[in-house]
């Protein structure tokens, strides 16, 4: 009798695994998308800010007593709103910019900590490194699986010359790559701080395995 329903039980097996995999897959997607959506249109704010402060202000009307009332209904709708999924993800959080690596086709939103939860679906900024575009050495830090934030799976292609993009606020920032090497774990001094404007990212190596730590480096580009 076991063996007439083992064949079932391995195809049904076999496909609540395909379906979980996909749901991660289109999951992971989804926030990776919102996150990056959520830092454009705090840049596109800024640049409309930026271009209104230019212009002369008029001394704007008093506002009628419908239109104060509108104004206060529609505060009241945007408070009793249920907190975005995106929202929750990055309580705690802050989104400090976007990396873009055109020749892997990655654009990635960067998250400040390097912890699991802000490499899940971003890259991570590793605390008290540079920020993209000052003196010192910033450093990121990506996964390379296959189920979570895998930005960083094919930096390992990267050759000297190649551009690695970083916007942040209303900046965009260009670094050349300049060199790859792997590290073992306990080799913190790619940490340490630079007199030059330098990107390190960092990954894990091999495949699989992931006992050692890929680093590939770029200096900003004037």
């Amino acid at each position: 009798m076991l063996k007439r329903y083992l064949p079932h039980a391995l195809i049904l097996t076999g496909i609540f695994i395909i379906a979980i995999a996909l749901y991660q897959k289109v999951s992971t997607t989804y926030y990776q998308n919102k996150l990056v959506e959520e830092y454009d249109r705090h840049i596109s704010q800024l640049n409309f800010h930026g271009s209104k402060d230019e212009e002369t202000v008029q001394p704007a009307e008093e506002p009628t007593a419908e239109i104060k009332q509108e104004t206060e209904e529609k505060s009241q709708d945007i408070e009793t709103q249920e907190e975005s999924p995106v929202d929750k993800y990055l309580k705690g959080k802050e989104i400090s910019g976007i990396i873009e690596i055109p020749k892997l086709g990655v654009k990635a939103a960067i998250l400040e900590g390097t912890d699991d939860r802000a490499l899940k679906y971003t890259v991570g900024h590793y605390p008290q490194t540079a920020n993209p575009g000052e003196k010192g050495n910033c450093v990121l830090l990506g996964h390379r699986n296959y189920v979570y934030g895998h930005f960083f799976r094919r930096i390992d292609e990267l050759k000297a010359g190649d551009q690695v993009v970083i916007k942040k606020d209303t900046y965009t920032y260009t670094y050349i790559v300049t060199e790859s090497f792997v590290v073992s774990p306990e080799e913190v001094w790619v940490l340490d701080t630079t007199e030059d404007a330098i990107l390190t990212m960092i990954t894990c190596t091999p495949m699989v395995t992931y006992t050692d730590r890929l680093i590939v480096r770029g200096i900003i580009s004037e």
